[in-house]
């Protein structure tokens, strides 16, 4: 998400910040839930639209880098490797992976000059990031008491984002990452950890999950999400760029709203997968 583990004296932050990310906040999240809630295919279906915005607008920023990823060879990689994480039972699945593959590469021999290999290697791997990473959180709610492992996996996200940002703002000195993003601090990034644990731990007392799954899941999250937020302002500052889009206000694009959720849905999923092993 968007510069959200500030330091106090950034002087991008206004003021009046906070009521326009809560509007846009609530821009995505009240359709997040509702979809959330009806869960199965209506749920899928959000993320893969989700993941479809963010896909454009990875194209974009790659683009204004200087790069010129095939946004149709990005869109078909996010789909299959959505599918094998989803719907691995897919009829032909690993036959449509071969024949994009393949067929995608020989597409570049038609223009076998200007960085066709990089081109195509940065699609295929965006493709796949998108696709895998929103295909884990799509999955998450199919689980056996998949809203509840869903609310666990949002609420860790969305709470770290929230405690980093507010004692990052009055705590905030020590830069995290001042080359990626100089705004983040490392005062904010344990704030949001802390806040991230109580609120696994009390997600996982109050459902079928269990105490030690939701301190769990809430420290995984509050520890490693950051990283997607981190990738994301990796790929603004190679193309210079603050947001990767305008839809949502206050918070940029779909990519800066989901980037860490994306990287928190693929942690509870393999959190379920190691609980359900162990017992």
């Amino acid at each position: 998400m968007t510069s959200t583990i500030a330091v106090s004296n950034t002087p991008n932050r206004k003021a009046n910040d906070l009521p326009i990310r809560l509007l846009g906040a609530a821009l995505f999240v009240v359709p997040f839930i509702a979809f959330a809630w009806l869960g199965g295919w209506w749920f899928t279906g959000f993320i893969l639209l989700a993941v479809g915005i963010t896909t454009h607008e990875l194209i974009g920023l790659l683009r204004r880098s200087k790069h010129a990823p095939s946004r149709v060879i990005m869109a078909l990689a996010g789909l299959i490797a959505f599918a094998y994480v989803r719907m691995p039972g897919l009829p032909f699945l690993l036959t449509a992976t071969a024949l994009s593959l393949l067929g995608s590469l020989a597409w570049q021999l038609r223009n076998p000059i200007d960085r066709p290999l990089s081109d195509w290697a940065l699609a295929i791997a965006g493709g796949a990031y998108l696709g895998l990473t929103g295909g884990h959180l799509a999955a998450v709610r199919e689980f056996p008491n998949g809203l509840w492992w869903l609310t666990l996996t949002c609420a860790a996200t969305w709470i770290t984002d929230s405690g980093a940002y507010f004692v990052g703002r009055r705590f905030g000195r020590h830069k995290l990452s001042p080359r990626i993003s100089p705004g983040k601090s490392v005062e904010g990034y344990l704030g949001g950890l802390v806040t991230a644990t109580v609120a696994g731990a009390l997600i996982g007392q109050f459902s079928p999950l269990g105490i030690v799954v939701g301190i769990a899941g809430g420290l995984l999250v509050g520890a490693l999400s950051v990283l997607g937020d981190l990738i994301e302002s990796l790929f603004k500052r190679q193309a210079n760029i603050k947001d990767s889009g305008t839809l949502i206000p206050g918070h940029g694009g779909v990519f800066d709203r989901i980037d860490s959720l994306l990287w928190a849905g693929v942690i509870i999923y393999h959190l379920y997968i190691v609980t359900t092993f162990l017992h």
